[in-house]
């Protein structure tokens, strides 16, 4: 591992075992929480993407070695394409619905118990591609998947509390639970969606794809249209006192939130997916520890044997870890597709012969 991808690592970890901590304490301390001072989800949100679009200019420039030459770039891209503009729309209310459930979530469960949960979005993102992406998943991703399910599953029978969840009833628990699903679901067909659409290229044409921070400021841009009228329709918004409960852990929870959107895209640039899986089981781990002091929290026996099994399977689907069997490398329900209008284009230019249905079924027999 280069210096690079140490530095990486170190710093996607750290956010990640901030965030659901941060959350924590913003919705059970005095500037959260369900006390009658509690700040408004939907405008930390707003401000969390006025933070990130910021960001995201701020990488622009220095990106194309410019402000001039930044201001062309989003000209070109974001006003002259209103059509690919408009279609990040769908991530953009997927993301701002998994912000505000987050948040929501870590107001009725305890942090550890969030975090492992959240751990379920890999399902998610594992079936939405097979879905929408048409990929083709080996056994192990299939067993990992399984154990993800039933892993989340324990964690959730386990109801481990804290000091402020003790407060709560049974129905509460579930009320963050259904938050947290949400949350991760959310999150995982808006990270499929927006792949499928970066990776989409337009018929006839050999250009570049934009700037990831191009990308970014459009998703914020958007996200503000969504998050603006939902404060206004929101009953925890105080027109007299917009920023009520604004306190140093909200707006480090807002400031945090927008650095980690960002910091997922330069991780990418220096760390491979299985940097990336032990980052997220080395965070929800240590996160774990942490809150243990921090919240008062008590692991149970099947918190703990629930939590190995999502950390394990996540590990396993990110193929940190492997099976030693080379059977669990096949792909299952491989089901073979039509040809892609631009693959008969393709085959027709380079005079090769392309199957029919047919011979392709006579083929599979022999």
């Amino acid at each position: 591992m280069d210096t690079a991808a140490a530095v990486a690592l170190f710093v996607l970890t750290l956010q990640n075992i901030s965030v659901p901590i941060m959350m924590r304490l913003a919705r059970t301390t005095s500037g959260g929480g369900n006390m009658g001072n509690a700040y408004c989800i939907p405008v930390l949100v707003c401000f969390q993407e006025v933070f990130k679009i910021v960001f995201s200019i701020g990488l622009l420039v220095r990106e194309q070695g410019g402000l001039n030459q930044a201001i062309g770039m989003i000209n070109q891209e974001i006003l002259l394409k209103p059509k690919t503009t408009l279609k990040l729309g769908v991530p953009a209310l997927c993301y701002f619905i998994q912000n505000n459930c987050q948040q929501l979530a870590n107001s009725y469960l305890p942090a550890a118990v969030y975090a492992v949960t959240y751990q379920g979005k890999t399902l998610v993102v594992a079936l939405m591609s097979v879905l929408m992406l048409n990929k083709k998943l080996q056994m192990f991703r299939w067993v990992a998947i399984a154990g993800l399910a039933v892993g989340v599953a324990m964690v959730q029978c386990a109801k481990a509390p804290d000091n402020a969840s003790k407060e709560y009833a049974g129905s509460e628990f579930l009320v963050g639970l259904t938050y947290a699903v949400t949350a991760a679901s959310m999150s995982g067909f808006a990270g499929v969606y927006f792949e499928k659409m970066i990776k989409k290229s337009q018929p006839g044409t050999k250009s570049q794809q934009p700037s990831l921070w191009i990308r970014n400021i459009q998703l914020a841009i958007f996200t503000l249209f969504i998050g603006v009228p939902t404060v206004y329709t929101s009953a925890s918004f105080d027109a007299a006192d917009p920023l009520r409960g604004f306190d140093g852990v909200v707006w480090g929870l807002g400031l945090n939130n927008a650095v980690g959107g960002l910091l997922v895209a330069l991780v990418v640039k220096y760390a491979d997916n299985i940097l990336k899986c032990f980052s997220n089981a080395m965070s929800t781990v240590i996160g774990t520890f942490v809150c243990i002091p921090l919240f008062g929290f008590e692991p149970s026996w099947l918190f703990a044997v629930g939590a190995c099994v999502v950390l394990s399977s996540a590990l396993l689907y990110g193929e940190a870890i492997k099976f030693p069997y080379p059977q669990c490398d096949r792909i299952l329900f491989d089901v073979p597709k039509a040809a892609e209008p631009e693959d008969v284009e393709k085959t027709l230019e380079e005079g090769e012969k392309i199957a029919t249905p047919a011979e392709v079924e006579m083929e599979e027999r022999k």
